[in-house]
C-alpha cells in the first residue's frame, strides 16, 4: 500500500505526480483517436491514416507509467534530486510534443517520420529526434539511479531488473531508432505489398522491418522489471542465482534484439 500511495499520490514528492498527469492528458488524446480510428477509413503510407497516432500514444503512455512507476522505487533523496526532477519535465514534454505533432500531422492527412518536404516539417522531424533522444535519456538516467540503489540494498531483483531493463533497453533503443532516422524512408520496398504483415502492429515479415527490433528494444523497459518482480515474488530469499539468471535472460534478449536489426540492415 505505500508503494500505491507513492506511485499515484505523494504531497512530498509533486513531481512524481506529473507522469500520472502526462499520462492522462495522453489518454485523453488516445480517446479521440480511438473513435476517429472507427469512422475515419482513409490510408495514408500503406495504413489507416490514424493507425500511427494510436500505436504512438499508447507507447509514450506505457514509457510515462513505466517510468512512475520505477521511480517510486527510489529512495526519497534521489527522487527528490534536481537532475531526476529536470529530467521529469523534460521527458513528459518530450512525450507531448512528439504525439501531438504526429496527431497533427495525420489531421492533415501528411506523414511526420521521414517528411522533410518542407522546411517546417524538416525542423519538425528533427525536433522529433531530439525529443525521442531526451525519452531515451530519462530511461536512461533513471536506470542508473536504480542501479545505485540496487548496491545499496542488494538481493532485490526487481531493482536489479528494472535498471538493467532501462539502461539495455534505452541503449538499444538508442542504436536502432537512431539509425532508422538517419535514413530518408523506412527502407521497406522490396515486394513490400506482397510481404505478410503482423495484425495491428502493421510490421512487414520479409526481414526489413526495423520497426520490429525497436519495438522489443524499448519495451525491454518493461518486461524485464515485470520479470524482476515475479521473481521477487517467487523467491522470497533471494540469492545470487536471481541476478545470474536476469544477466542471463537480458543478454540473450538483447541478442535476439541484435540479431534482428543486423538482418534488417542488411536485408535493405
Amino acid at each position: 500500500m505505500k508503494l500505491a500511495r507513492t506511485v499515484f499520490h505523494d504531497d512530498q514528492q509533486q513531481h512524481l505526480n506529473l507522469w500520472w498527469q502526462g499520462s492522462l492528458f495522453l489518454a485523453v488524446f488516445l480517446a479521440i483517436n480511438m473513435l476517429l480510428y472507427g469512422v475515419d477509413q482513409r490510408v495514408l503510407a500503406d495504413e489507416l491514416l490514424w493507425a500511427k497516432p494510436v500505436k504512438f500514444e499508447i507507447s509514450v503512455i506505457i514509457h510515462f507509467i513505466t517510468l512512475a512507476v520505477l521511480a517510486s522505487l527510489l529512495n526519497p533523496a534521489r527522487r527528490s534530486g534536481r537532475a531526476w526532477k529536470t529530467m521529469t519535465y523534460g521527458v513528459v514534454a518530450a512525450g507531448i510534443f512528439e504525439v501531438m505533432y504526429i496527431f497533427l500531422q495525420a489531421a492533415r492527412v501528411r506523414e511526420s517520420h521521414f517528411n522533410i518536404s518542407t522546411v517546417v516539417e524538416s525542423v519538425m522531424y528533427g525536433l522529433m529526434g531530439i525529443g525521442a533522444v531526451i525519452l531515451v535519456l530519462g530511461s536512461f538516467f533513471l536506470g542508473c539511479l536504480l542501479f545505485q540503489e540496487y548496491r545499496t540494498k542488494r538481493n532485490q531483483p526487481l531493482l536489479f531488473a528494472s535498471a538493467i531493463g532501462l539502461m539495455i533497453g534505452s541503449i538499444l533503443t538508442l542504436i536502432i531508432a537512431g539509425y532508422l532516422s538517419s535514413q530518408t524512408d523506412n527502407g521497406i520496398t522490396e515486394n513490400a505489398s506482397e510481404a505478410l504483415r503482423v495484425p495491428v502492429f502493421g510490421w512487414y515479415l520479409n526481414g526489413q522491418d526495423l520497426r520490429i527490433p525497436h519495438f522489443f528494444a524499448t519495451h525491454m523497459m518493461q518486461l524485464l522489471p515485470l520479470y524482476g518482480f515475479w521473481l521477487s515474488q517467487k523467491h522470497r530469499a533471494v540469492d545470487g542465482a536471481c541476478e545470474t539468471r536476469l544477466v542471463w535472460i537480458t543478454g540473450i534478449s538483447a541478442s535476439v534484439i541484435l540479431a534482428l536489426f543486423v538482418l534488417a540492415v542488411f536485408s535493405r
